[in-house]
């Protein structure tokens, strides 16, 4: 180990210098602190021994500035000193040295000193490297959930999808831990349109990959084997089957075969364009913000159990009939249940009341206030859970 002893005297440098070198320390001698300085930013060292009284910067300075600057080590340093009042000791603590040593010195309270400092040194090279380990994991981890968010992204429904007669909107921000949210919009034919969406429950990974997996799997190609497909014996061997049935049919693919219950919350609904018919099962989800045109947003819906965590559940399909201008907003419960800057939660309350507040706006619009005002709530664009909100509004002629 390199130590630097800092003394204008010259004895007792050379006696330093002895007494460390004969026990196999390299040393480098400083003649006060102003050159101490000089070598401290040019090499490196973790060990300084250094007088109190020198001429042009004395070594509670050179401890000051030690501690105030930002090497990328921890140096160790020993006040050399003839003081010895518990005020000059806390003097030279608050400057920044680690341990006293009173002059004349003795060899063996030294050598056991800069023992204790080396333990120091070593503790804190250990906890700086598994700082870096950490770090390295971190950023590792960083990345992986930052894919996962592109992945997420990447399965969201294309904006250019047009359904006649109809208008979907959404908003969509995944939370930084990257959690489970996932919907879609579809058109099974030219009369027919389906939509869901669910939320898997918990965070991170595990969740994220199975909204990907149910992604995938709720997709009308009858050739996936989807559960929004029911095989016919006619040609062309499949049908649409209704909410109800394919989110059963989900329930029973997704029953939990071990320890890990692992269920999602879910709103699946067929939109009839050529009658302007709405059929709904809720699965658990938040119910869904109905507003029609000339009165106030109401709740639909009476909830459902989750997918995957009852076998043998009967699930319910809820019949609507909408009318121009009539509006549906179905989100996850990471906007009811957002936290604001003062501690409260967001609520269904203040979203419906943010959705009367923009009736009469073009819906596009609308979906961007209410974005808006989550935010300023949050006083963040960063949330803790996934933020999702998908609106279906039948046009006016």
């Amino acid at each position: 180990m390199r130590i630097l002893i800092v003394d204008d005297d010259v004895d007792m440098r050379r006696l330093l210098l002895h007494t460390l070198q004969s026990w196999g320390y390299d040393v480098v001698q400083a003649i006060d602190g102003a050159q101490a300085w000089d070598l401290l930013q040019n090499e490196p060292f973790s060990f300084v021994i250094t007088d109190w009284i020198m001429p042009n910067l004395d070594g509670l300075e050179l401890c000051r500035r030690i501690r105030g600057a930002r090497f990328t080590r921890y140096i160790y340093i020993i006040l050399l000193t003839a003081k010895h009042s518990k005020e000059e000791l806390i003097k030279g603590m608050e400057a920044g040295a680690d341990d006293f040593l009173i002059k004349p010195f003795n060899a063996g309270e030294l050598k056991v000193r800069i023992r204790a400092g080396e333990r120091i040194i070593k503790l804190e090279s250990n906890l700086e490297e598994q700082h870096k380990k950490l770090q390295e994991a971190y950023f590792r981890i960083r990345e992986d959930l930052d894919a996962a968010v592109t992945m997420q992204r990447s399965l969201l429904p294309s904006r250019a999808l047009v359904v006649p007669g109809f208008r979907f909107e959404w908003i969509f921000t995944p939370c930084h831990f990257v959690a489970g949210d996932i919907f879609n919009v579809f058109q099974f034919n030219e009369h027919r349109t389906g939509f869901y969406i669910l939320d898997v429950a918990g965070h991170g990974i595990p969740a994220a990959m199975l909204s990907v997996t149910l992604s995938t799997l709720l997709s009308p190609t009858a050739s996936q084997g989807s559960p929004l497909m029911r095989f016919i014996p006619d040609p062309p061997h499949y049908d649409i089957a209704m909410p109800a049935e394919a989110i059963h049919t989900l329930n029973q693919l997704f029953q939990s075969k071990d320890d890990v219950m692992q269920y999602f919350t879910m709103i699946y609904g067929i939109v009839e364009t050529r009658d302007a018919k709405l059929l709904l099962t809720q699965a658990g989800h938040p119910s869904p913000i109905y507003q029609p045109k000339e009165a106030k947003a109401d709740l639909l819906g009476t909830g459902g159990f989750p997918v995957g965590m009852l076998p043998d559940v009967t699930y319910q399909e809820e019949e609507l009939y909408l009318h121009p201008g009539d509006r549906l907003f179905f989100y996850s419960d990471g906007i009811p249940e957002c936290i604001g800057k003062d501690g409260e939660r967001f609520s269904v309350p203040r979203l419906m009341g943010l959705v009367d507040e923009w009736r009469d706006r073009p819906l596009q619009d609308a979906m961007a206030g209410i974005k808006q005002a989550i935010e300023r709530w949050r006083g963040s664009d960063e949330f803790e859970d996934d933020i999702t909100l998908l609106a279906l509004e039948r046009e006016t002629m």
